[in-house]
């Protein structure tokens, strides 16, 4: 009643507490509903109206497919791309983009981070041989200097994107819907939506007041050098973000990118990456800037989450907030390392518990990437990757999700992969020995989930939480692992209202 749970236990006791009336469903299994703590919801509504290239096999498949969109899109000024692909190290040149689609704007979006862009788009972006390189970006040249059409990080391809067509209240809104029916389906209750840009805040906003967010979200607001903490202050004041429905919607730490990725070569690493003299990763903000937002977080009691992939950025974000629990302690505020999986040593798994710095972990990403890292660290350094036991053994409270769109989505398949460690593309499983049990698994899509979102549960089932629910048909403790990857989820409650079923 008032979407909470009344009662846990004999089914007979629990029929007789509720109201008459009362929907039942049946399922052999009852879990708390999944908590997702990094899922890019809004982008996984995007990324459904986009054409997404992360499986062409060639460069001749590559453009051809990019032909065929922009023949069916003939009056797209600008035509964006998902294009997750790895042909080999080998990356279109802005010049054979351009003859795939000539005239028109054309950004390739790589995984948030890095784009590809054609001729018309950097010259329509102002890029040329005289640009410079943007703090905390780069723009990648030829021998001559020429830009390739390679865009390294987000200030970099944010040049690009500000010469974006402007997207409208009701696209976004429509964006946010698409991706949380895809959520709901796979039982999330909770997203973790990272990085929300000043401009999606409305998109929110709205589809809260208008009664269109089915499930909870926590919207992290992006932070740079620009975005300080006190203009996403005033961002969020402006939409009314925190006061369109607190039920459904809570504004959570703010977002920084701080380094690259693994799968992309540029993580920030305290060892050159193999293959380069001394190309250590991108670092993408400054310690200064870092450490004014966290400062100013603590200050009004809020928190950060930091895109930290290698073990030098890792390091960076805890030497900032060991500074800043100095003045104000972190700890409880909800502070927490994205990612953190590729080299976190032993000492910084025991600073980030000395500190309350909690870890948002990705199992689903490792079943993506796992392969490439293997063709770039070998064997023995990217099965240490994702190191999920090593950062529960250290007692550094571990919260999981998907990091999607791109990698799957569903809950079930993280605990699936986190307990197996299998990845896309090998027989064996890579770093075994950082899998954890069925009961951790569950744990990192629920309690510990719940711990990155802040509530409003436990992420148990549990009187006086919130009713948020999965039904399925196979228990999520089972000790066949493989059963989770065709597990079905039966009904996904939020609130105590059925949002999915089958």
């Amino acid at each position: 009643m008032g979407g909470r749970v009344v009662a846990v236990g004999d089914p007979d006791e629990v029929r007789a507490r509720l109201p008459s009336g009362a929907a039942r469903l049946a399922a052999p299994h009852v879990a708390p509903g999944f908590v997702d703590s990094h899922v890019h919801l809004m982008w996984a509504g995007q990324r459904a109206t986009r054409l997404v290239l992360d499986d062409v096999d060639g460069l001749g498949e590559l453009l051809d497919r990019l032909l065929a969109y922009a023949r069916a899109n003939p009056a797209a000024e600008w035509l964006t791309v998902d294009a997750g692909f790895d042909l080999d190290g080998r990356l279109p040149s802005a010049a054979e983009l351009e003859a795939a689609v000539p005239g028109r704007g054309l950004l390739l979006d790589r995984k948030g981070h890095d784009a590809l862009v054609n001729v018309t788009g950097l010259r329509r972006a102002g890029i040329g041989p005289g640009t410079p390189d943007p703090p905390g970006g780069r723009i990648d040249r030829d021998a001559a200097g020429t830009p390739t059409g390679l865009l390294v990080e987000r200030p970099a391809v944010d040049l690009v994107r500000a010469v974006l067509p402007a997207v409208d209240l009701d696209t976004r809104v429509g964006w946010i819907r698409a991706g949380q029916a895809e959520l709901l389906r796979h039982g999330i209750t909770t997203a973790v939506d990272p990085a929300v840009a000043v401009a999606d805040l409305d998109g929110y906003a709205h589809a809260a007041r208008s009664g269109r967010l089915r499930m909870r979200v926590v919207a992290m607001p992006l932070g740079d050098a620009v975005a300080t903490d006190a203009v996403l202050d005033r961002a969020v004041a402006r939409t009314g973000l925190v006061t369109a429905d607190p039920a459904r919607l809570r504004r959570g730490p703010t977002k920084l990118f701080l380094d690259g990725g693994g799968s992309l070569g540029t993580a920030l690493l305290s060892s050159p990456w193999p293959g380069t003299a001394d190309y250590h990763g991108n670092q993408t903000l400054s310690a200064d800037v870092v450490h004014a937002h966290c400062a100013a977080a603590a200050a009004a009691g809020r928190a950060v989450g930091v895109h930290a992939v290698g073990d030098a950025a890792v390091d960076l974000v805890l030497d900032v907030l060991t500074d800043v629990d100095r003045r104000v302690p972190v700890a409880g505020l909800g502070f927490h390392l994205i990612h953190a999986y590729l080299g976190p040593s032993r000492a910084a798994m025991e600073r980030a518990r000395r500190l309350g710095v909690r870890v948002s972990a990705h199992p689903a990403l490792q079943w993506q990437f796992g392969a490439g890292l293997v063709q770039r660290l070998g064997a023995e350094r990217a099965g240490a990757a994702n190191p999920l036991r090593a950062w529960l053994d250290a007692g550094v409270e571990v919260g999981g999700g998907s990091d999607g769109p791109g990698p799957p989505m569903s809950a079930l398949f993280g605990m699936w992969q986190a307990r197996t460690r299998q990845v896309q593309g090998r027989p064996d499983p890579l770093g075994p020995g950082q899998a954890v049990t069925a009961a951790q698994a569950l744990a990192l899509f629920t309690t510990g989930s719940a711990r990155i979102a802040g509530g409003p549960g436990t992420g148990r089932i549990r009187v006086g939480d919130p009713a948020d629910l999965v039904l399925l048909d196979v228990d999520p403790l089972t000790p066949d692992a493989e059963a989770l990857r065709t597990a079905t989820v039966v009904a996904t409650v939020v609130g105590g209202e059925v949002v999915y079923r089958v």
